[in-house]
């Protein structure tokens, strides 16, 4: 734990560069917004001060303004930029053309708007007359086990492969089939 007066050298001798970090971070605002960036780093600055404090058996006015705990916290502040960086990257095909609910709320939410007509019954009869059996299926299985898609947005290949009685290899020809035919990033 570091005390006010450690935290108040910290932000004066690193704050610049948690600044740069934060606007080098971008991609999607709903995971990675500046305020959230800035605190994630800084959160990171003081668990580095703990990890050095540690792994140099020392206190904090031993290694302050060393060469060794400058290299030590500029690496951890840039690896949490990695790290964001990539799990945005990760997640980018998921979060794409989507809107901010609370920016678009009041049409999202809008009392006078009756959606009770709306269906996707005739895209789903497009999409399933360009595909084979077997692969409106795949769909059907996936539509009615959401479990089977990952946290990541990737399927289950295991799970669906026994769902549908056939090797993973087949299923992964199917999914490739189906990717290709409706032009879906699956």
């Amino acid at each position: 734990m570091i005390t006010n007066e450690q935290w108040e050298l910290i932000d004066k001798k690193y704050g610049k560069l948690l600044t740069t970090i934060c606007t080098k971070i971008s991609g999607d605002v709903a995971i990675a917004n500046f305020d959230d960036n800035l605190q994630d780093l800084r959160m990171a600055a003081m668990e580095a001060v703990a990890g050095f404090a540690r792994k140099e058996d020392q206190a904090f006015d031993d290694f302050w303004g060393t060469v060794g705990f400058n290299k030590y916290m500029k690496t951890c502040l840039w690896n949490l930029k990695n790290k964001k960086g990539a799990r945005i990257s990760k997640r980018y095909n998921i979060n794409k053309n989507t809107v901010d609910v609370t920016e678009y709320s009041d049409i999202l939410l809008a009392a006078d708007s009756d959606t009770s007509s709306v269906s996707c019954d005739s895209l789903f009869d497009e999409v399933t007359s360009k595909l084979s059996d077997e692969q409106v299926k795949v769909i059907n299985i996936v539509t009615d086990h959401p479990e089977y898609i990952k946290p990541s947005g990737r399927l289950n290949i295991t799970s669906l492969s026994k769902e549908l009685g056939c090797c993973s290899a087949k299923t992964r020809k199917l999914l490739s089939q189906i990717k290709n035919t409706i032009k879906l990033d699956i």
